[in-house]
């Protein structure tokens, strides 16, 4: 049990830790509004990241089957939803550049907040073909060396490997806040939103 959990931690890093838009998201999030946010964020991704796993590694070739061939769509849609979150960024940091100096406290983020940072997270991960295409790759072949249960351990292992990461961006985002100034997390913004419309016009033109 302990090699299949550790298999599963390996696979959700060597997933979350590229550097992508959703990388971005979380750090994003957690400058602005701080750890919580962060964190739900991650979770979301991280759910979408078991998701995917389960679907490997239960060998749901059906499913897999049908989100290739509508491959298209998919990128379609995630394409426009970072194009769409790369616009909301960029409007939100020029917007806290024009406002006065927050406080270095964490707002009050509501219940509702958390659900929308939950369901974007997930979503846009879902939606990312490059997540798909991940997936097919690391578990070629695997799902037939594992009894059932033991798929069931490696999905989670993936969920606390990815969660994990993503609570170690929220952390070090959270941090940065504390240290830099509204204006540096602005410009941070800034480059950020820039970056993951770039990941959006690439998805869409590819």
């Amino acid at each position: 049990m302990l090699t299949l959990i550790l298999k599963g931690l390996l696979m959700g890093l060597a997933i979350a830790a590229p550097v992508g838009p959703m990388a971005l998201l979380c750090l994003k999030l957690s400058l602005e509004k701080g750890i919580k946010s962060g964190i739900v964020a991650g979770l979301g991704i991280a759910m979408a990241d078991m998701t995917y796993g389960l679907v490997a590694l239960l060998g749901f070739s059906a499913v897999m089957t049908v989100l290739l061939d509508y491959n298209e769509t998919i990128r379609l849609i995630g394409g426009i939803g970072l194009l769409g979150l790369a616009s909301h960024t960029l409007f939100q940091a020029q917007k806290s550049k024009k406002t006065a100096t927050p406080k270095p406290h964490a707002p009050r983020i509501a219940s509702k907040d958390l659900i929308v940072t939950y369901t974007t997270a997930y979503g846009l991960t879902i939606t990312n073909p490059m997540t798909i295409l991940v997936f097919l790759a690391i578990f070629a072949g695997l799902g037939d060396e594992i009894s059932h249960e033991g798929k069931w351990i490696v999905a989670a292992g993936i969920f606390m490997g990815s969660l994990g990461w993503w609570i170690i961006i929220a952390c070090i985002g959270n941090i940065l806040r504390a240290r830099l100034s509204p204006n540096i997390i602005a410009t941070i913004n800034i480059i950020s939103g820039i970056i993951i419309g770039g990941f959006g016009i690439y998805i869409l033109s590819t």
